[in-house]
């Protein structure tokens, strides 16, 4: 926190993907948690530029913190924000992009920049973005690693494929990982009817390629076979480009043996994590993996692939089984469904205190404190 007598850091966060109610999933959930730690601090004077959320944070926000960008499609609103907009000349210590984009150097004004990367997909996996993402996205957002003057990596394995793209970015990027929202850990769990009194596993993601969704769904009769009333369970919104749910999908779901669930809130959520058999995350590549923090942080067992980022966040908590063959997922799922969860409950003991969204702020102020000291900044 602030020394006596020390002016807040004036701080503006970027927000313009974030929707008008606030919630969403990934990014947005990130971008949301993290304003809320950092308008908590008493060093940091937090601004947000915000397209349609500029109402839900001015309900949040001191007046004249929330700068409003011109609402305009996605693609063109990422060229609004790289080439700067609002309150970003407006004499700001730190600009902060929490997705993929940093203005200009030459708007933000002499401000400390930071860089939230959350994964290097884009780069990795072009082919799961869209044409006008792979078009349109790609320059700037290598742009914007170069010129960062503080990268946030959410793990050491997305700072690794950072360095992998951008050897200069090294030492400027600092390992700030994520934390599961307080939203969810506070709420009342609320019981999804359709799921009452079923034994079911569950995945939480988008059917985007990478998240592997196929390997569970064309395996999942394998589980039937010897849990007969075992369910797999699919949380998340639509995919944000292709779309993979599996050969056997839409049989499985008329079967009863899958059920998805979108725009799932909290409530519900939670209550799913915490009456799952298992929580199963097969994804092909991650930059953080939220779902399996969250499914540790509510007590949940917790299965992933051997994807670097998914072994870093869960460690020895969870086994980690490889992508490309579902008969140890098969086993798996159904050795967690014929224990239970009451006795993998008595079996793990009691749950580890979480990390904080308090901590994450902490992390990513030090790393910009650090950055403007070795310069002779406060």
């Amino acid at each position: 926190m602030s020394a006596v007598g020390e002016r807040p850091l004036r701080w503006l966060l970027m927000a313009t993907h974030v929707g008008p109610d606030g919630q969403g999933g990934g990014i947005v959930r990130v971008t949301t948690q993290l304003a809320a730690a950092l308008e908590r601090r008493d060093d940091v004077e937090l601004h947000v530029l915000a397209t349609e959320a500029a109402g839900w944070f001015r309900d949040r926000l001191p007046e004249g913190r929330v700068h409003e960008a011109p609402r305009l499609p996605r693609v063109a609103t990422a060229l609004v924000e790289r080439l700067g907009a609002g309150a970003l000349g407006r004499g700001m210590d730190v600009v902060q992009g929490t997705k993929h984009l940093l203005p200009l150097r030459r708007r933000t004004g002499g401000a400390t920049t930071v860089l939230t990367v959350h994964d290097m997909i884009l780069l990795d996996r072009a082919g799961d973005f869209d044409l006008a993402k792979r078009v349109l996205l790609r320059r700037p957002y290598l742009a914007s690693l170069r010129e960062a003057d503080v990268l946030a990596s959410v793990s050491a394995a997305t700072a690794d494929r950072v360095a992998a793209w951008v050897p200069s970015a090294r030492p400027r990027t600092h390992v700030v990982p994520l934390a599961t929202s307080p939203t969810l850990l506070d709420a009342v769990p609320e019981p999804v009817e359709a799921l009452r009194g079923r034994p079911f596993a569950l995945v939480v993601g988008d059917p985007s390629p990478r998240k592997n969704l196929p390997l569970l769904v064309d395996a999942w009769p394998r589980v039937v076979e010897q849990v007969p009333d075992a369910v797999l369970v699919v949380v998340g919104p639509d995919s944000w480009g292709a779309t993979v749910h599996g050969a056997r999908f839409d049989e499985l779901v008329r079967a009863g043996s899958v059920v998805r669930l979108t725009g799932l809130p909290d409530a519900p959520l939670r209550w799913c994590y915490e009456q799952a058999a298992v929580v199963l995350c097969p994804s092909l590549a991650e930059g953080f993996g939220l779902p399996a923090l969250e499914g540790l942080d509510l007590g949940a067992p917790v299965v992933t692939s051997t994807d670097p980022a998914l072994v870093e966040v869960t460690g020895d908590a969870a086994p980690h089984l490889p992508p490309d063959d579902p008969a140890p997922w098969v086993d798996a799922a159904v050795a967690a469904l014929r224990r239970g969860r009451a006795a993998s409950d008595a079996a793990r003991g009691p749950v580890p205190a979480p990390r904080s969204w308090d901590d994450v702020a902490a992390g990513t102020v030090d790393a910009v404190r650090a950055h403007r000291s070795a310069r002779g900044g406060r």
